[in-house]
């Protein structure tokens, strides 16, 4: 009986982890293109001369370095991986 639950538990673990492990990979992937998106935005906003659009242009960096630290840990893992 011991040995029933703990195959049904690592089996369950097992099954949980590679659940995670692809869906951080579609989440970093997802990252990494709203990242590219709002930096071809930012570079787009801040060549126009239009007021509005240079504020814009500024307030994308919210969105952006938060993305560009996530990024960076990524590729950070990935190279340990290696």
């Amino acid at each position: 009986m011991l040995t029933t639950i703990t195959t049904t538990t690592t089996t369950t673990t097992t099954t949980t982890t590679a659940a995670s492990v692809s869906q951080v990979a579609v989440f970093g992937v997802f990252g990494v293109v709203i990242l590219i998106t709002l930096l071809i935005a930012k570079e787009l906003l801040s060549a126009s001369e239009n007021e509005k659009a240079l504020l814009l242009g500024r307030a994308i960096n919210v969105a952006i370095i938060p993305l560009l630290f996530a990024f960076l840990s990524i590729v950070f893992f990935k190279v340990l991986e290696i």
